[in-house]
């Protein structure tokens, strides 16, 4: 990480706001993971939340729920390659 990084990461951790900042970012690599599967129809599923290991996705349809079960080890390998292991997801939880 160069040097603004590390400055930056430092305020953050003084502010006391880290967890909010690292809760943000694993949010924008779920939504990454779910284009990276979904392409063209990931408007259509979108992450909610991380909570105990379980990433929330809403699903517009069941249709896109059950292509979600299908590819959940596809994004959970993706989600996980870029987050820290403290971060590591176990598994995805659907809501229509």
């Amino acid at each position: 990480m160069d040097g603004i990084g590390k400055d930056l990461m430092a305020r953050v951790a003084r502010a006391g706001v880290g967890k909010q900042v690292e809760g943000a970012m694993a949010i924008e690599i779920a939504q990454q993971a779910l284009d990276a599967v979904f392409a063209a129809d990931a408007r259509h599923v979108r992450p909610q939340y991380i909570k105990n290991g379980t990433l929330t996705v809403s699903c517009d349809s069941a249709a896109f729920a059950q292509t979600l079960k299908t590819q959940e080890a596809a994004i959970l390998a993706y989600f996980n390659d870029k987050m820290p292991a403290r971060a590591r997801v176990e598994r995805i939880r659907y809501l229509l």
